[in-house]
């Protein structure tokens, strides 16, 4: 168990710093507005259709609209649960890190098998963490809603399924997919924060 105790200490310079945290955040959707509405309409509209999840990843410019949208709703989600700025930027680099291991683990996966579904499973998931940290944002609300961000996980995981299984992939080798860069790295983050 991980103890926080040391990030709850906040002083002026925390305060400079949350503020300058908010207007990088509204400067950044002033200037992206446009992209960052984009984005956020297509992760939306695309989360039950495999046909769309393929579309806004041949379009380039609706790949990064989405891209720009994630982007903004990430850092903005965290930092709108985060008790403190200690624990939004543990959050931050926690998540930056995983999704870093998680790319590079698909990239191994897709030269292996000489397939590039993999990269396109991550580049679908970005989606599903835009409809996440949306969600997230009710948790500021009241905490119990934290668990509506399990729901673009789970339509996440059946999407990887449907292609994974698609590309004639066995069950064993979805299982191992599970566990390794999906399960694994949630449980470890829930294990680390309870």
């Amino acid at each position: 168990m991980f103890d926080f105790s040391f990030f709850h200490i906040e002083t002026d310079l925390d305060k400079l710093l949350n503020m300058g945290i908010v207007v990088v955040l509204i400067i950044f959707f002033l200037i992206a507005t446009e992209k960052i509405s984009e984005g956020f309409v297509n992760a939306f509209r695309s989360a039950f259709n495999i046909k769309l999840q393929e579309e806004i990843d041949d379009e380039l410019a609706l790949g990064s609209s989405r891209d720009i949208a994630a982007l903004f709703i990430v850092p903005a989600a965290l930092f709108a649960v985060a008790p403190s700025l200690r624990i939004f930027l543990f959050l931050l680099i926690g998540a930056a890190l995983y999704l870093a291991v998680k790319y590079g683990i698909m990239a191994v996966l897709d030269y292996v098998n000489q397939t590039g579904i993999f990269k396109f499973i991550g580049r679908m998931g970005i989606n599903y963490l835009i409809t996440g940290a949306s969600l997230l944002f009710l948790a500021r609300i009241n905490p119990k809603f934290s668990v509506l961000c399990t729901i673009p996980f789970v339509l996440y995981l059946i999407m990887a399924s449907r292609i994974i299984f698609k590309n004639n992939f066995s069950v064993f080798f979805y299982i191992l997919y599970l566990c390794t860069l999906e399960l694994l790295p949630a449980a470890l983050l829930i294990r680390l924060f309870l």
